[in-house]
């Protein structure tokens, strides 16, 4: 029986799965993220998380990827440079106390000109290459810093970031929109309009950002309506910038179910055609597609 562990390990969460015969047969789900261990506690921590699985005078095999392969994490697994093939990325085995467990952290992946870096999305991609050989568009992976890919014949050719999630909660946060930003919840007419006002004139997104606040002095709309105008604006602005990468092509997006939605209400009707995947399930199948590899080669 095959059985090793898949980690993926970001700033703010811990996923572990044991994997037994290629199926998940349990699974540790925690907020235990990078940001919150100390430099030299990784694997004290690591330990805690996942000792029930660790059996005395076995060692078994953990491939990992997300940020404890950043310079600040375990040990830093440098970038692959675009154009990146993801059959081939690279990995970096930290020396381990505990003679129970050895681990391989896959490399992230950047782009020189114009620069960028991703760490945790080409597990991803790679997932979903893995189950979707024949795919000929382009891949958006929505969230905290929002990926746009461009994938040819295996190969990462570029993309683009844009910081769309963590500005949304900067400005939810700490500005003078915090007040009328109060809600969580989305009208989608609301959210499309804004998008498509923002679209057509970009240039005038911060003006737009205050009249969130001066209007709700003034008017007092349903609380929707403002964080529905917040998200419109800035995705408006990202799938300006992201234009080539989504007009007239076929979309995947990966991501959160939640937050896949509003990209999915603003896109559906701008692009060939659009499918949505879990992106746990996508960095599940991209780790077991980087093992196969290496157990190939």
């Amino acid at each position: 029986m095959s059985r090793w562990i898949a980690v993926d390990w970001g700033t703010s969460f811990f996923r572990a799965y044991l994997i037994e015969d290629e199926l998940v047969s349990d699974k540790i789900e925690t907020s235990d993220g990078m940001k919150f261990i100390q430099q030299n506690n990784f694997e004290k921590k690591f330990i805690s998380l996942i000792e029930k699985w660790l059996i005395r005078d076995h060692v078994v095999e953990v491939f990992a990827s997300g940020m404890l392969g950043a310079r600040q994490g375990w040990m830093e697994a440098p970038y692959e440079k675009t154009p990146c093939n993801l059959n081939k990325i690279n990995n970096v085995s930290p020396i381990v106390k505990d003679n129970r467990f050895s681990l391989k952290i896959f490399s992230g992946v950047s782009q020189i000109n114009p620069p960028d870096v991703m760490r945790g999305e080409e597990t991803q991609v790679a997932g979903f290459f893995y189950k979707n050989l024949n795919f000929k568009g382009s891949i958006c992976l929505p969230g905290t810093h929002s990926k746009w890919v461009k994938v040819k014949n295996g190969l990462i050719e570029h993309f683009k970031t844009y910081m769309s999630g963590e500005l949304f909660e900067v400005i939810k946060k700490n500005t003078v929109l915090t007040h009328s930003l109060m809600s969580e919840k989305i009208d989608k007419k609301e959210l499309l309009n804004s998008a498509n006002k923002i679209f057509k004139n970009p240039e005038n997104l911060t003006r737009a950002l205050f009249q969130i606040r001066a209007d709700d002095l003034i008017n007092s709309r349903k609380p929707e309506i403002y964080n529905s105008r917040l998200s419109g604006y800035l995705l408006g602005i990202e799938l300006l910038g992201a234009r080539e990468y989504w007009e007239k092509r076929d979309i995947a997006l990966i991501g959160g179910e939640k937050v896949m939605e509003l990209y999915e209400s603003l896109l559906e009707d701008k692009v060939l055609t659009l499918k949505k995947f879990s992106a746990e399930d996508m960095v599940l199948e991209g780790l077991k597609s980087f093992r196969k590899n290496l157990i190939k080669d």
